[in-house]
């Protein structure tokens, strides 16, 4: 390991932030980050399954630990795929904070937003999912940074917007929100998880990430992960997966609509912890062979 460890890192105020948690983890260890935009951020105009949906928020960042130019990447968990390329792996996932989606504005939920209201997001599965329950909701594309988000609905663009709840806290952003239920809606696989990538072959900085990776979070989110991946899922489908350990046993729930919120299937299992990829694999088996034909 070199005596200065480079940080690849998204240049938008959260990343920074997540990248500012790994650091207090390591604080023996110098540190430099560098700030990477994505081609995720580089592409405002247009929603993100036309741009292609698959590594927009993490491709330019593990090109540069293939380079060498970096030694460690920091992503939001939720954005990157289960196949990761050859030459890279997951090092350490930090402890989660919390999973949930929030409602910003006065709304208590969405059963409670008028008839017809506009609704920002540019996730598909909150989109599918929300219109299970609330079909007559005008759901609009919603891009950019939190920060940039907040503001297009202070500025009266949408009458709520939906965002996750970890984001908030982390940037410690006060906003009127409100929970929404996982009854309505399961979160994405991985959310609220950070992931800390690196090389598959350098040695040293993986036994420094063994040193901060969190079992718990690590097992729930592979069981999630799992799960969207037996469903030929991508961190861009409309599936939702929670898991959660108890002792020595896992439980997942996992859910999955069509992008119109026309069909919804879901199911639950569990098992021992550290089968948590069997786990998610038996349970997106379950769906599919209760409900034969469907495609997301």
């Amino acid at each position: 390991m070199n005596n200065e460890i480079i940080i690849a890192s998204r240049a938008s105020p959260l990343a920074l932030k997540q990248s500012e948690i790994l650091i207090n983890l390591i604080p023996s260890i110098k540190t430099k980050v560098l700030e990477v935009v994505s081609k995720g951020d580089q592409i405002q105009n247009v929603s993100l399954q036309e741009v292609g949906g698959k590594g927009l928020f993490i491709k330019n960042l593990e090109n540069k630990l293939i380079s060498e130019e970096a030694d460690i990447a920091v992503h939001s968990l939720k954005d990157m795929e289960w196949k990761q390329p050859k030459e890279l792996k997951i090092g350490a996932v930090l402890k989660r904070e919390t999973r949930k989606d929030l409602l910003i504005g006065k709304w208590k939920s969405i059963f409670d937003l008028p008839v017809n209201a506009k609704l920002g997001t540019s996730s598909v599965r909150r989109k599918a999912f929300i219109l299970s329950h609330r079909p007559d909701l005008n759901i609009t594309s919603l891009r950019g940074n939190i920060n940039t988000r907040i503001k297009k609905f202070k500025n009266g663009e949408y009458d709520s917007i939906i965002l996750a709840k970890a984001g908030i806290q982390r940037l410690n952003i006060d906003v009127p929100y409100s929970e929404i239920s996982s009854e309505v809606m399961l979160p994405s696989a991985g959310q609220g998880a950070i992931a800390i990538q690196c090389r598959s072959n350098d040695k040293s900085v993986l036994k420094l990430l063994k040193s901060i990776n969190n079992k718990l979070t690590e097992y729930e989110t592979l069981a999630e992960r799992s799960f969207v991946a037996n469903l030929n899922g991508t961190c861009s489908s409309p599936i939702g997966a929670s898991a959660n350990i108890k002792g020595d046993t896992l439980f997942l729930s996992g859910a999955i609509a069509s992008p119109n919120g026309s069909a919804v299937f879901s199911d639950k299992t569990s098992g021992y912890y550290k089968n948590a990829i069997n786990i998610g694999e038996t349970l997106a088996n379950n769906i599919l062979k209760k409900n034969k034909g469907f495609k997301i």
